[in-house]
């Protein structure tokens, strides 16, 4: 009965919090789009990474506050064509979690890039989900200056692309003072728990694994610290300067939506969808932020049709 007691106060708690606007500090003082255009850094971190399959290769980037195994229903069915690549985002999963200032989507999508480079990726398609969506889109305009010859199309899944309201508890782990008492006081798995309620349509769907799972990512050492710089640095300052090179992108594109999404609004992906020049736009009904985790049996036609439609377009043109 008190354990009952503690978790009703804790949700009370975390609804209240969630529901505090204009209380959130993003950095500021980050470097732009422009300071990142060409960086070629030696040294950096590696980020860690599985590879399932032959064939060409399918790169998945996850979300925030996820890690590669919300593409655990996705790998081996798209293993069966595909080489089906996992990564964990800087501060994510098993990944380095360095105390660092540069957390945000570009310095994110510089380390994608470099390991594109590095592993020697070709015919590469890119998929991300969320955070990893914003991530994915600054690889690919990355890229397609730099080796534009290298990436043959792009999939984003409810993914950030403009300046947005933030949801309540994104703003609540921006907020000084606020952010990390919450982060360290509340049980890693009530605020996992909580966290995916927003994230899912249907909250008795989601599994106590994938609670569990998130939980202990969250418990690894600077875990939190990573988690708090990450939402800090979010929305780059210049995120409405730098979504001007979202036109000249001309790439294939999948963009995929959630009617339901309640982190980030159907409104961007039909603004993507409209920036995008070689885009195509599927919206869902009835599942939540994370489609690959809630309803993957829905999402995988659309994705196996997509990849397989751009390796018979390359096919076609040898």
């Amino acid at each position: 009965m008190k354990n009952s007691r503690i978790s009703v106060f804790v949700f009370a708690f975390l609804g209240m919090i969630f529901g505090l606007g204009g209380c959130a500090v993003m950095d500021k003082d980050i470097p732009g789009w422009s300071q990142y255009r060409y960086p070629e850094q030696a040294g950096e971190l590696r980020l860690a990474s599985k590879s399932l399959g032959k064939g060409n290769p399918v790169l998945l980037i996850h979300g925030f506050g996820a890690s590669s195994y919300s593409w655990r229903h996705i790998v081996e069915p798209l293993a069966q064509k595909y080489r089906v690549i996992t990564i964990d985002l800087k501060g994510f999963g098993e990944s380095p979690k360095p105390r660092d200032n540069a957390y945000s989507v570009y310095d994110q999508a510089r380390l994608v890039r470099n390991f594109v480079l590095e592993n020697n990726l070709k015919n590469l398609h890119i998929i991300g989900h969320s955070y990893g969506g914003g991530v994915a889109l600054a690889a690919s305009i990355y890229l397609s200056s730099s080796h534009p010859n290298l990436q043959r199309s792009l999939v984003l899944i409810d993914s950030i692309a403009y300046p947005q309201e933030l949801p309540g508890f994104v703003r609540m782990l921006a907020t000084p003072v606020l952010g990390p008492l919450v982060i360290h006081a509340i049980p890693n798995s009530v605020q996992v728990k909580s966290l995916l309620k927003k994230v899912y349509f249907n909250d008795a769907a989601i599994p106590q694994g994938t609670i569990d799972h998130y939980a202990d990512n969250l418990a690894k050492p600077n875990a939190k610290y990573a988690t708090l710089a990450t939402v800090r640095q979010m929305l780059p300052a210049d995120l409405q300067q730098f979504s001007e090179n979202y036109s000249s992108l001309l790439l294939p594109a999948l963009i995929i939506w959630s009617r339901d999404d309640e982190i980030v609004p159907l409104a961007i992906g039909e603004r993507l969808h409209e920036n995008l020049p070689n885009s195509k736009l599927i919206i869902f009904n009835d599942v939540g932020h994370a489609v690959q985790e809630e309803a993957p049996s829905r999402l995988l036609p659309y994705l196996q049709q997509f990849l397989d439609a751009q390796t018979r377009h390359v096919s076609s043109r040898l």
